[in-house]
């Protein structure tokens, strides 16, 4: 009996899975996926807060949007104006008025933008930020007037250029193009011997508890989460990116003739609420004090301040989030003056999920995944985008309780941030691999090592033949970020020779390892890996750190230029030291 009932249903979903879906209707209509035959009943729309909450919409969607009170639709790759208003709403652009006016360049300057409008209808509509030439042009959330009403812009920021700032205004569907307040010229800020280049500040923020295995991003980076990596769940990632009230230390790269004193300067943008964790909008300042600079400065300070309240960016999906760019999502951008000149550029705040580790999710030569590593991109004092922590340093370790994105070494001997100990030109195979228990102590994780040299290993062990734990020399196997053993992620490379000693030069370090983990880059004194006993050092451990260049000198030379931080004293980027050696690697972006 049981046999015989089973039948008719599994024919039954049968029949239905390549049939026609009716809903209070026994007969639909053979064109249509979906038909409703109710005649008492409707259909709900989803109803989000406003089309800002759709993370990425596609050609065909319909929403209520509950900020308008009106249902839209997502076609042409744009959101429709609201449907079956009684009367369509309007900006009158031609009456729209800016006070004061006109601005002046490179002053502060503080007014409204003021714009009627007809058609409106007593609904709510959100709030939104808009860019012109330093200045941002923001609009409170607020309700249409039914029937004519106004909007107000508030309108703060330095202007950068003259003759205007000449925004783009779009409400509603309706748009208001080229709406322009009058610069004039003023005193330029920026003396004629600097030039202010563009920077970029990256929030690590990330949630995602499948990330393995990682696809290299084909497309631009987008908030959506979660997006599965195999459907197999891995260590949850999750760390909440922010910038205080308190302000966050920034360096912007310069290229200086001369010497000179710089003006202080400052401008606030919004972030809209869709591009932060807790949904809440929040203003952002960026501005740097009155300082002097030389000929041989590489970089000026400057802070990066939330307003009104701690602003906790969107934590993004590893997949998701990194981009074909590998800049993450565009958080916010300020315009600021450049030169003596007029020209504007800018400085873009970006939330980025992490750069993964060469070998993310991909397995090492014993088949295991440990190198589940994601690092932050940091702008340092030489202008030049560094890794914020050593290559597989435990604060990027995604399967550690330590895992903190944007956490780096708080001292020279903060053994969470010593990271692993490379061989000179060797991949990132296992042999690296170093579990720190304390500043001075650490035990490697695949502890096995031969003293027999081999060009390609295929195992973990450290080669320990006392100089170059390879049979062929060879100077090119670091070069470059596309090199064959290149350790560092996709565009990323051992610095230089040259590259250290530019950062030396630029951060001004004299103090030893001191002064090393106080600057910019925070670099720990981890010690060495000895080169003929595979030992890790207990004379240089938390009292000194080396760093491989990708300069390694002649083909017979065992020997490859290193960074050199001493206890006490100035660094050193000319110190050689044998390939077979373990030593820390930080990665400089090409």
């Amino acid at each position: 009996m049981k046999k015989n009932l089973l039948l008719p249903i599994i024919i039954g979903i049968s029949s239905l899975s390549f049939a026609q879906v009716g809903i209070n209707t026994a007969n639909p209509h053979l064109s249509a996926d979906l038909e409703l035959g109710s005649t008492n009943k409707s259909l709900l729309l989803n109803r989000v807060p406003n089309t800002g909450a759709i993370a990425n919409p596609v050609n065909g969607m319909l929403i209520y949007d509950v900020a308008e009170q009106c249902v839209k639709a997502f076609q042409g790759g744009a959101w429709s104006q609201c449907f079956w208003k009684d009367s369509p709403f309007a900006l009158v652009c031609s009456s729209a008025v800016f006070a004061p006016s006109p601005a002046v360049q490179n002053q502060p300057y503080t007014g409204t933008l003021t714009i009627p409008y007809t058609g409106g209808d007593g609904s709510a509509y959100a709030a939104q930020s808009v860019q012109a030439n330093g200045l941002t042009a923001t609009l409170p959330a607020g309700t249409f007037a039914v029937g004519n009403g106004s909007l107000q812009y508030n309108i703060t920021g330095t202007p950068v250029s003259t003759p205007s700032a000449v925004f783009n205004i779009t409400v509603n569907g309706s748009t208001c193009s080229g709406l322009s307040l009058t610069v004039n010229s003023g005193t330029p800020v920026i003396p004629p011997t600097i030039t202010i280049l563009e920077g970029i500040y990256f929030v690590g923020s990330v949630y995602d508890n499948d990330y393995s295995p990682f696809t290299a991003p084909t497309g631009p980076a987008t908030t959506a989460r979660p997006v599965a990596a195999d459907g197999v769940p891995d260590k949850l990632a999750d760390y909440q990116g922010f910038i205080p009230t308190t302000g966050l230390e920034i360096y912007i790269p310069v290229t200086a003739t001369g010497t000179g004193n710089l003006s202080a300067w400052s401008s606030v943008t919004t972030v809209p609420a869709n591009l932060t964790e807790d949904g809440i909008s929040r203003q952002l300042r960026l501005s740097w004090n009155a300082q002097s600079y030389t000929a041989g400065s590489k970089s000026i300070k400057a802070t990066l301040t939330a307003i009104g309240g701690t602003l906790n960016a969107r934590k993004l999906d590893i997949n998701a989030g990194i981009g074909n760019d590998y800049l993450g999502v565009l958080m916010a951008r300020f315009q600021f003056p450049s030169d003596n000149v007029g020209t504007s550029k800018n400085y873009d705040v970006r939330i980025l999920p992490g750069i993964p580790d060469r070998k993310f999710g991909l397995p090492d030569n014993l088949g295991t995944l440990n190198h589940n590593f994601l690092y932050l991109p940091v702008q340092a004092e030489d202008g030049y985008t560094w890794l914020n922590n050593n290559l597989g340093a435990d604060y990027t370790n995604t399967n550690s309780p330590s895992f903190s994105i944007a956490q780096q070494a708080t001292a020279a001997n903060d053994y969470k941030a010593y990271g692993s100990l490379f061989q000179w030109g060797r991949k990132p195979d296992g042999h690296d691999l170093i579990n720190w228990t304390s500043s001075t102590t650490g035990t490697p994780v695949n502890p096995t090592i031969t003293g027999t040299a081999n060009d390609n290993p295929t195992d973990t062990r450290f080669i320990a033949t006392g100089s170059d734990w390879r049979v062929t020399p060879s100077i090119t196997l670091w070069e470059n970020s596309t090199a064959v053993n290149n350790p560092c992620p996709i565009g990323f490379a051992v610095p230089s020779q040259a590259q250290l000693q530019n950062y030396l030069n630029a951060s001004n370090l004299s103090n030893g390892i001191t002064g090393a983990a106080a600057s910019k880059l925070k670099l720990p004194a981890a010690g060495t890996r000895d080169a003929g006993l595979g030992n890790i050092s207990t004379v240089t451990t938390g009292t000194s750190g080396l760093y491989w260049s990708s300069s390694a000198g002649s083909l017979a030379s065992p020997a490859a230029y290193t960074l050199q931080i001493p206890q006490f004293g100035a660094p050193s980027s000319t110190f050689g030291a044998s390939k077979a050696q373990g030593i820390s690697v930080r990665c400089i972006k090409e």
